[in-house]
């Protein structure tokens, strides 16, 4: 089976998407044509180290990382949006909170928010989902 790196990502990027797929968002390597005037998100897959969890060909392995939704408001127009939003992620990823793409599982292990600060003219704060997923060696 293997290590199904695009199974994991499919599996947090469909999550998102299925808390909010109205607002305008910009996924791994594939940026907004055009910024919006409003709300809008970034969603980056940072994986970590992988590491075996049982020994042998047919072992299984565990692969650690966090899902970072940033999300974007445009600067002086207060914090609001960005913690309603916030607060309708945080809501859907609790811990031990499993997502499914085909097969592949991923846990939740924990969410957090970042502080706010100002990136490119747009108020950012960012939401950290970490998890680990499961794989089989084959």
């Amino acid at each position: 089976m293997g290590a199904n790196f695009i199974e994991i990502e499919k599996a947090l990027i469909q999550s998102a998407l299925s808390v909010d797929n109205t607002t305008p968002a910009s996924f791994p390597n594939k940026e907004l044509k055009d910024t919006p005037d409003g709300l809008w998100l970034q969603f980056n897959n940072v994986r970590s180290e992988s590491n075996p969890a049982t020994l042998g060909d047919a072992g299984e392995d565990n692969h650690l990382g966090f899902f970072q939704i940033d999300i974007n408001y445009p600067a002086n127009k207060g914090s609001k949006a960005v913690l309603e939003k916030a607060d309708q992620f945080s809501s859907y990823y609790t811990a031990g909170k499993s997502l499914v793409y085909n097969a592949q599982e991923v846990k939740v292990l924990s969410c957090s928010l970042s502080p706010g600060r100002y990136v490119g003219g747009y108020y950012r704060t960012s939401l950290t989902v970490n998890y680990y997923a499961r794989t089989t060696r084959s």
